[in-house]
């Protein structure tokens, strides 16, 4: 790693504990009511139909499925490693609850969901979105894997998917009122950060030969 990354990492790392910080001292930042207000604008059928969609795929279910088919796919191919790491993605979902017991942020609006135990508790905080930090480290890595291991037409439509949903996710909780906007500002760093360590991990598996055919 030169040090031009490492610098950055360092900035995104103190970026992420200051604004994690920030979080659990305020409800509000500055900037969350007026993003909140500023996406109801946008707000139309379609717009609607767009943000509910994207957010659905960041639900328990449909997230876990959505790991399973990727990982038994590397794996039908005979890649073990990178279907490992596809599992490993979802230590997302650690990190999420580890970070919401800490902070302990409640959301813009109440959920409402009949649920108990991990995922209550889970539900419950605001900050920082299982959703985000479930994309940006699942379809980060999924994209990653796709630029190295696929060609052509297939690697394109993977990444613009991937990069696509994104993007698109942050957004879309924000205008459901699941979450500030400061919220998924902290997924995205905090989400980047952990991406970049499994691709760190990812590499160092690969040049130590681990699970070479």
């Amino acid at each position: 790693m030169n040090r031009k990354i490492a610098r950055a990492f360092m900035l995104m790392l103190a970026f992420a504990m200051l604004l994690s910080y920030a979080a659990s001292r305020f409800q509000v930042l500055p900037f969350d009511q007026k993003s909140y207000e500023e996406l109801q604008e946008e707000a139309s059928p379609l717009f609607d139909i767009l943000m509910k969609g994207v957010s659905y795929l960041g639900e328990l279910s449909i997230a876990t499925t959505l790991t399973v088919i990727a990982m038994l796919t590397f794996a039908a191919r005979r890649q073990w490693l990178e279907a490992i790491f596809i599992l490993a993605t979802a230590s997302s979902a650690l990190l999420a609850f580890v970070l919401k017991e800490l902070v302990h942020r409640t959301r813009p609006f109440p959920l409402g969901q009949n649920v108990t135990g991990i995922i209550q508790s889970i539900n419950q905080y605001s900050y920082p979105s299982g959703h985000v930090l479930f994309f940006v480290v699942f379809f980060g890595f999924l994209a990653y894997l796709a630029w190295i291991h696929f060609a052509g037409r297939v690697r394109l439509i993977i990444i613009a998917i991937c990069g696509a949903l994104i993007v698109l996710i942050g957004p879309s909780r924000v205008f459901l009122g699941a979450h500030w906007a400061s919220d998924v500002l902290g997924s995205y760093v905090i989400g980047a950060i952990w991406l970049f360590v499994m691709i760190l991990a990812y590499q160092w598996a690969i040049r130590r030969n681990i699970m070479s055919p």
